[in-house]
This record gives C-alpha cells, sequence and structure tokens, in this order.
C-alpha cells in the first residue's frame, strides 16, 4: 500500500466519446483539450499475491466537502466499463442518485477471477485455471475495501457492477456473501457457464438464508440459448424464493446486443435502485404524508442507504411554487412555515410564507414575512420587487454592514468543484467575481451582507455566495457555497 502509484488517466479519446457528459476538468484549447477523469491506484493484494490496479472518479464538488461521506460503485472490467459508467452517473447525480465514488476493477486474468468454481463430484476441479471468484471476492473483501475506506471519505453502502462475466460474478457474490454489497447490478450475466450450476447455487443458498436483503437487477439484450435460459432460470427462483427483503427485478432488452446492454442496463439499474431517492412528485407526497412527507422520506434513505437525505431547495421551491399557482394558499403557507419552524431559515421559504398570505389576503401579514426575508437577503429579487409594489420603505428595514478592501482581500482566490471555476478578486474597493463553467462566463460585483456572505448583483442572474473556513483563525476559507435564486446550491472548494 506504501507503493501505491497515482496517475492521472488522461483520454483524449474521451473528447470523441463522451465529452457532452462525462465528469472532468477541461482545461483552455492551448492545452490540448485533455480531460481528467480521475486516478490510478496500485496496490499489492495479499490474497491473490499479485499487483492490482484500479481506476477512481470522483463527484463533483468532492474535494470541496471534506465532511460527506460518499456511497462506492463498485465495476467490474473497469477499463471497458469506465468511461460510460464515469458519464452515468455525473448526470444521475444532479438529482437522481446521490453522489458516489467510482471504483473500476482492472483485471490481471479475468476468467480466473471472474467465474465460480468448477465441480466434480463434489469437489473443485484442481486443474481448472477459472473459477477463481471465491479467491477474488475475498481480495475485494480484504485487500480493497479496506485500500478505498483509507483513502476516501465513504458511508457503508456499497454497489456492485458487472457484465457478462462480471455478471456472473455478481450473482455469485450475493449467494456466497450477500453482504459484502448492499446493492447488485447484473447486466447481461454469463449464467450458462458450468451448465448454470449458479443459479442451482443461489436457489440453495436463498432457502438456506430467508433473512437475505438486498437489492439486486438483471438484464440481458437480445441474447438466446443457454444466456438468456440461465436468465429466465434464475428469474423463476427469485419469482419462487426471493426472501422479502431482497428487492429484485428483471428486464429483457430485444433491441440491444451483448455489447450496447451495458449503457441501457447501467442507467435502469441505478434507478431501480435509487427510485426513492428523488421526489418526483412532492404533490402527490404531500397529499399522501402532509408535513411527515419530507421526513418519511429523510427516515427511508437513512435506512435503505445509509446516508443522510439533503433536501433540494431548488426542488422543494419549485413545490411551495405548485402549490401556490394550484391556489393551494393554506398548503403553501403551513409548508414553508414548517420548513422554517424545522431550522430552515432560507429566505425562499419566507418568501413562501409572504406569497402565501397575499393568496390568502392577509396583506399585513404578507408585508411582514416580506420584511422577514428582505432582513435575511436584501438582493432577493422577488423579495425587493414586491416591497416595492406595496411601497414598502426598505431603507430601515436592513442597513448594509461596513467592509475594508484590507478585510476583503481574504476572499481572493480561485474556487472550483472538479467543472466549474469562479474567480474572486477586488475590482475598486468591491469584491468581483467571475463565474464560468458549461453554461455561462460572466463577472459581476458582490455586495456583502455579513458572516462572510455576499450576494450579486448582475442583473437576471441572482445568487449569493458564502464562504467557509475550517478555523476561525485560518487566513483564507477553504471552500464556498454558491447557491442561485431558486435554491440550487453547489460546492467549491478553494484552489491552493
Amino acid at each position: 500500500m506504501n507503493n501505491t502509484v497515482l496517475r492521472k488517466i488522461t483520454m483524449l479519446q474521451l473528447v470523441l466519446v463522451l465529452c457532452s457528459i462525462c465528469y472532468g476538468q477541461e482545461k483552455t484549447a492551448t492545452d490540448q483539450g485533455i480531460i481528467e477523469l480521475g486516478k490510478k491506484h496500485r496496490f499489492y493484494s495479499k490474497v491473490l499475491n499479485e499487483e492490482r490496479e484500479i481506476w477512481v472518479r470522483l463527484p463533483v464538488g468532492y474535494n470541496a466537502d471534506k465532511a460527506s461521506k460518499y456511497s462506492v460503485v463498485y465495476l467490474l472490467d473497469g477499463p471497458n466499463n469506465f468511461i460510460y459508467t464515469a458519464g452515468l452517473l455525473r448526470q444521475l447525480e444532479i438529482r437522481s442518485v446521490p453522489k458516489s465514488i467510482l471504483v473500476g476493477i482492472v483485471n490481471t486474468n479475468r476468467s480466473r477471477d471472474l467465474t465460480s468454481a468448477i465441480m466434480e463430484e463434489g469437489k473443485v476441479k484442481s486443474d481448472s485455471t477459472m473459477g477463481g471468484a471465491d479467491n477474488f471476492m475475498k481480495m475485494i473483501e480484504n485487500d480493497l475495501f479496506p485500500f478505498i475506506a483509507q483513502n476516501y471519505s465513504i458511508n457503508g453502502f456499497r454497489t456492485l457492477v458487472g457484465h457478462s462475466y462480471g455478471g456472473l460474478f455478481a450473482i455469485h457474490s450475493l449467494a456466497t456473501k450477500p453482504e459484502m454489497f448492499n446493492a447488485y447490478l447484473a447486466i447481461s450475466p454469463s449464467l450458462w457457464w458450468n451448465d448454470q450450476k449458479v443459479v442451482s447455487y443461489f436457489e440453495e443458498r436463498l432457502k438456506a438464508n430467508p433473512d437475505m436483503k438486498g437489492l439486486l437487477y438483471l438484464t440481458i439484450a437480445n441474447e438466446r440459448g443457454k444466456m438468456l435460459g440461465g436468465l429466465l432460470k434464475l428469474v423463476g427462483v427469485l419469482e419462487s424464493e426471493a426472501p422479502k427483503n431482497l428487492r429484485w427485478d428483471y428486464k429483457v432488452h430485444p433491441n440491444e446486443h451483448h455489447g450496447s446492454i451495458p449503457v441501457v442496463g447501467t442507467m435502469e439499474g441505478f434507478h431501480f435502485f435509487y427510485k426513492d431517492w428523488h421526489m418526483t412528485d412532492l404533490l402527490k407526497e404531500q397529499d399522501k404524508f402532509g408535513l411527515r412527507a419530507f421526513e418519511w422520506r429523510a427516515e427511508k434513505i437513512k435506512n435503505e442507504f445509509d446516508q443522510e437525505w439533503v433536501l433540494d431547495y431548488d426542488m422543494l421551491s419549485d413545490f411551495l411554487y405548485r402549490l401556490n399557482e394550484e391556489k393551494r394558499f393554506q398548503e403553501q403557507l403551513e409548508t414553508a412555515l414548517y420548513l422554517i419552524e424545522t431550522g430552515k431559515k432560507e429566505v425562499e421559504f419566507y418568501e413562501a410564507v409572504a406569497r402565501s398570505h397575499i393568496g390568502l389576503k392577509n396583506r399585513a401579514e404578507a408585508i411582514r414575512y416580506y420584511k422577514e426575508a428582505y432582513k435575511l437577503n436584501p438582493g432577493y429579487p422577488p423579495v425587493v420587487r414586491m416591497l416595492d409594489s406595496l411601497n414598502v420603505n426598505k431603507t430601515t428595514l436592513y442597513t448594509l454592514p461596513a467592509t475594508t478592501k484590507a478585510e476583503l482581500k481574504k476572499y481572493i482566490g480561485k474556487y472550483s468543484d472538479g467543472e466549474n471555476v469562479q474567480s474572486i478578486a477586488i475590482v475598486k474597493d468591491s469584491l468581483s467575481i467571475t463565474i464560468k463553467d458549461h453554461y455561462i462566463k460572466t463577472t459581476g460585483k458582490l455586495v456583502f451582507m455579513g458572516d462572510d456572505t455576499f450576494y450579486s448583483t448582475l442583473d437576471d442572474f441572482y445568487f449569493t455566495v458564502k464562504f467557509h473556513f475550517d478555523k476561525k483563525e485560518d487566513k483564507s476559507p477553504s471552500f464556498m457555497t454558491f447557491r442561485y435564486v431558486n435554491g440550487w446550491t453547489r460546492k467549491l472548494g478553494r484552489s491552493k
């Protein structure tokens, strides 16, 4: 482990393959358009008595957020599947799944490691060069898991993804030691191997382990013969023997082939695993659970995925707006007050309370909450506009705190989440921000509100910025949070 080699994976081919969706850090055109997907690590496996290599991709914002812990996706046949899986995760992590660390395992002897043992008369065939799945499992558990835990910030949720022989290994692993992973994705698994004995073995293990729990998703392309037969046989076993705590499903894709199915299957598998991660229709959940909807979801995510469910303020703002559009003013009022009372004292929620009072014809209460929202953030456009339309004198509500050029110097620097870069500078005694990402490049002034927080003065692009220090005595912040007008937030670490 001390001889770990960290090497950047640079793939110029990625520009042609997945440049529109893959995670990376794109430099200027003069830098040849190099994109960084992740890092290579080498470590020594005591179990297999050989050096192993893995490819690791980190989610956007990982380096800027030291407190968070991430689930890990272990990907078999790493080099074959790493690029598209990294790209899919990057897109899904925007809202559909939690941010995860991707670990692609590079093969040394694929046929040996991913196939289950060949049995003859109840004994393992000793002269076979295949059938080493059990030792490969031990390598993952005893060598790889500790290596990842030592080098990365992780929680307890693990996913195993395998295609073809990798899918066979996933089924063998679930049957042998289901607690090794929380979720198993088997894509066109080679269940024909060894006369489909892994299916019989799986059935025996299910009967012997009625408390087996976890997530399993199976998918297959337009394959026939023993390939399809093995999967359908496994589906039959699951239909008759699957324990109640093993949530599973499968799908056959007649329009995909063995080489194309991994992209489709990976997307489907993660949607299946995390089907409850994102509230696709808050109105339905509100109707079902009332104000308990948020607590119910947080408890469910914690129990199933060992992760804290973070409220998506962008989504909540949209939800409160929808309630207002549908003239469900009382529900909007109660929901926004509930969010405020449970510690989420955000300007969007105070504004939602005020807006609901407008709908309920409570002008005095609307003005009171618009004033409270203005005190929280005097630059928030919807509040400023409404106070002006209600003829409220804003000058008596809030006085911006004074600051000096010397005090502003500590914020100067570049901040990045791995994809987007924001530069902070001082222009004419005021703080200025330059934003550069995939969608926009613009520069604007920041107005100090106190508590290391600023708001923007850019027309039609309102946001707030808060700088965070690891220690009070630190001379410069370690990261900043950038929050757009609708609640959408990102964290960006300060470049050294």
